[in-house]
């Protein structure tokens, strides 16, 4: 069995192809059903945080700016801009977040 310290040179290796694991188990590295348990629950636990984090953000920036469209109205469509270009932003970061764990996932599976 395989422990999970010892996995991460192999998820930082970035292992693309299945003749690579398959070299690797002929060195003499296992991979078990746990290791690959392991890698589905981190990659899911930081999925949820990723997906966690955005909402987050984008709740702060939209709460903010409705607070500053409140308090000053002649300046709403310079807020609103403002706005929708850092959620988009914000949004754009969560999804390349959650590809790069997605992806870490699949390469252990």
């Amino acid at each position: 069995m395989m422990e999970l310290a010892s996995l991460v040179p192999w998820v930082l290796a970035a292992v693309e192809t299945t003749e690579s694991v398959q070299e690797a188990a002929q060195a003499g590295f296992s991979f078990s059903m746990s290791s690959v348990a392991f890698a589905w629950l981190g990659g899911l636990l930081a999925a949820g945080l990723v997906v966690i984090g955005a909402g987050r953000g984008i709740g702060t920036l939209a709460g903010t700016a409705t607070e500053s469209i409140a308090r000053q109205p002649e300046a709403g469509g310079r807020i609103f801009t403002t706005m929708i270009i850092a959620a988009a932003l914000i949004e754009g970061i969560a999804l390349f977040a959650l590809v790069i764990c997605f992806m870490a996932v699949m390469k252990t599976a």
